[in-house]
């Protein structure tokens, strides 16, 4: 796993990521407001608890592009050379949610 990656897990299991309420804890910003939906902006609110967030669907495009990656991971092991179509893995995911 690339170290960037491994930075941002461990600082967002700790809450250290710069999020506003950090950002004024830390004396870097004076506003600790998300800037959608004017609750604190904490660690949790920002990966997966902002209501406008949700409603917006940037969980779901975060969560398709995690399942491209892992698509392409896979592909990659396989030895195929063209990954599924998006659509195609979102409606397979969607389908086997609901079975």
């Amino acid at each position: 796993m690339a170290p960037l990656r491994i930075s941002f897990l461990i600082r967002s299991v700790y809450g250290f990521l710069p999020s506003n309420a950090n950002l004024v804890r830390w004396g870097k910003k004076e506003d600790p407001t998300c800037p959608l939906c004017q609750c604190k902006q904490t660690t949790e609110h920002v990966l997966s608890s902002c209501k406008i967030a949700l409603s917006h669907g940037r969980y779901t495009w975060r969560h398709n592009r995690d399942l491209q990656e892992l698509a392409a991971i896979i592909s990659s092991a396989k030895g195929e050379t063209t990954l599924p179509k998006t659509n195609a893995l979102i409606f397979k995911t969607e389908r086997g949610a609901k079975s």
